[in-house]
């Protein structure tokens, strides 16, 4: 059984290392490149800020499970982080989500992850992955209605978003990774934003 784990844990090594070696290459961002990337996303989403910003959709979680736009009413506030298989910069930040994914919870505040480059479910890199950093909240599998929505505005990975209960974008879109602490600090003044508005 030891043997095992040690194989398992060998293969996640090999299999994450060169993705993060091909995303340091192709996804890192400059501070210049970031800036405009986000600039991007938030005059690309300007007009529909009212409503849902992934529109009505129907998807799949990667364990199987049928989802759609519903999925952000069961929390105040919806982190939507959208990371890829070969992104290094995604897999390095996903230990921290996961942990903020676990304290949060009931504040009501939920992570969802939209993996960019899956298209069916229970893929095994992206399995092994969300495993390896235990980033064990939901994770979206990309469908058609996805990726005629907000998702073919996406220029880099990861970009991260923040909606309501009704899907409509809180504050700004996030491109690049951040700390523990620096999502912690993003999500406690979205929650007061919130709070002001009711």
């Amino acid at each position: 059984m030891r043997k095992k784990g040690i194989l398992v844990g060998c293969f996640l090594m090999v299999m994450v290392m060169p993705a993060a070696a091909v995303s340091a290459q192709e996804t890192e961002l400059t501070e210049k490149e970031a800036t405009a990337a986000t600039e991007a996303g938030q005059q690309g989403i300007s007009e529909i800020s009212e409503e849902c910003l992934f529109g009505e959709f129907e998807t799949m979680t990667l364990e199987g499970d049928k989802a759609d736009q519903e999925i952000f009413a069961e929390a105040d506030l919806s982190m939507v982080n959208i990371w890829a298989t070969y992104c290094g910069p995604c897999i390095r930040e996903m230990p921290d989500l996961g942990t903020l994914s676990r304290e949060y919870e009931e504040k009501g505040v939920q992570i969802i992850g939209m993996i960019a480059d899956v298209a069916e479910a229970g893929d095994e890199d992206a399995e092994a992955i969300v495993e390896y950093t235990q980033a064990d909240y939901t994770h979206l599998i990309m469908s058609a209605d996805l990726l005629q929505s907000y998702m073919s505005q996406v220029q880099v990975v990861p970009t991260t978003v923040f909606v309501d209960k009704e899907g409509r974008q809180v504050g700004e879109v996030y491109a690049g990774s951040r700390t523990e602490e620096e999502w912690a600090e993003i999500i406690e003044e979205l929650l007061q934003e919130l709070e002001d508005e009711e």
